[in-house]
């Protein structure tokens, strides 16, 4: 989405709004609707259902804020249309899942924040408080639902920035409050197509010199990052986080750029990774001390942590897979075992084209090469149960890899020969 010359028609956000959502969305809403119009129940959609709807893109999370009780309202939401209800009444506020669609609903509320990186104390407050303490300004407006003619609320500044293409916080401790915010503006800087504006700029540095990301919880800057890889154009937040030092600052194990950089067209298309590639991308410099780490400061799930290991243990196999003159049965011995994700990351990165060739060909042929034999079939063969299967069926792979078998006959024969040589040593025995 590029910065936005024109914003949609905003004499019916409402109709704007309802085009934009459909299935369990559109049922939720229109019930949301209903009970603010019946009763002047003074509640709001807010920040990016709004934002989008106006820049002509589609709506990916309804929230609502309410001037009063948030849970009561979700729980009255779920009971009209079959939903689910998770209430969070540390912070007077609910969710409402149905079927594949999620609304959040929010009391309207002040935050004080005691610290940097802590999460902020709340109490009741009004629309004005509640988008005082949203991070930018193109994430302050909201749309009343109890009118039939409503008009956008902005208080800061929001729609001049959405039509200038700004990320602009709302006040100077914006960043020092939330320092999380700084990976969120970034974020919206590179899917918008957005600038940061240069006050922004200059507050969010002067937060990361002074180290205040640090004071954040492994699990919230994960949580951060993990939106950040679910990103059309992942690649394109994770360089310019890199190159302002953000990442850096995050952990040092983080501050190199290159392997992210050699993902041809990275920057500029979405190249076909998921998160957990990404990941890899990232880790493929580490060594195993500084990915530990890393796994340790992030608070990294055990499917993220083993990425992140075995990239690491990948990269300093390549040498050996340079050394294997690409004999399949020897690629696939040193790649069986190694998280997908991470050998499909890598055959990206590497510098070396024979180790590019070598994994491209295990991920889209050799891992998916088996034996057509199975345990069952060798001991009604003859073969003892135990650890002889195991060692036959590993012979069987090796074979078919190599093309010495083919034919589910041609591996009969060799498990033939096979016991009939290890009959051969226990009677000379």
């Amino acid at each position: 989405m590029s910065p936005a010359r024109e914003l949609q028609n905003v004499d019916f956000p409402l109709k704007a709004i309802e085009d934009s959502v459909s299935g369990g969305d559109l049922l939720l809403l229109n019930s949301v609707r209903r009970r603010a119009s019946r009763t002047s129940l003074p509640v709001y959609i807010v920040g990016g259902s709004v934002r989008d709807v106006l820049l002509g893109g589609t709506i990916e999370d309804l929230d609502f804020v309410v001037e009063g009780d948030a849970p009561q309202l979700a729980l009255q939401l779920s009971s009209e249309t079959g939903g689910q209800l998770l209430v969070h009444r540390r912070f007077r506020t609910a969710t409402v899942t149905l079927g594949e669609s999620r609304i959040d609903v929010v009391s309207a509320r002040k935050e004080v924040y005691t610290r940097p990186g802590a999460l902020p104390d709340v109490s009741p407050g009004t629309i004005r408080d509640d988008l005082a303490r949203r991070d930018f300004s193109i994430n302050a407006l909201a749309l009343p639902l109890w009118e039939d003619s409503p008009e956008i609320i902005d208080f800061h500044g929001g729609m001049e920035d959405l039509l200038s293409g700004a990320i602009r916080t709302l006040h100077p401790g914006s960043f020092v409050d939330d320092p999380t915010r700084i990976l969120r503006a970034i974020r919206y800087e590179q899917r918008l197509g957005f600038a940061l504006e240069s006050h922004t700029l200059s507050q969010m540095q002067d937060t990361v010199d002074r180290g205040f990301l640090s004071e954040v919880s492994g699990a919230r800057l994960r949580h951060e990052l993990e939106r950040i890889l679910q990103e059309a154009y992942p690649g394109k937040v994770l360089i310019r986080a890199l190159h302002l030092g953000v990442m850096a600052e995050i952990h040092p194990a983080l501050a190199s750029v290159s392997a992210l950089e050699q993902l041809k067209g990275a920057a500029t298309s979405p190249v076909a990774l998921d998160p957990l590639q990404w990941l890899s991308a990232l880790s493929y410099h580490l060594s195993a001390s500084s990915g530990d780490a890393l796994i340790q400061r992030l608070s990294l799930p055990n499917e993220w942590a083993t990425v992140v290991r075995d990239t690491i243990e990948l990269r300093e196999r390549e040498s050996r897979l340079v050394a294997l003159a690409m004999v399949p049965s020897q690629v696939a011995e040193i790649l069986d075992g190694i998280a997908p994700a991470a050998t499909a990351a890598v055959s990206l990165v590497t510098e070396s084209p024979q180790v590019e060739l070598l994994l491209g060909r295990y991920l889209e042929e050799y891992r998916f090469q088996i034996p057509a034999l199975n345990g069952r079939d060798l001991q009604r063969m003859g073969v003892p149960a135990g650890a002889m299967v195991g060692r036959i069926l590993r012979t069987l792979r090796r074979a078919k890899l190599d093309g010495k078998v083919g034919t589910e006959e041609e591996e009969r024969e060799l498990v033939k020969s096979l016991l009939a040589s290890h009959g051969g040593q226990e009677s000379d025995g």
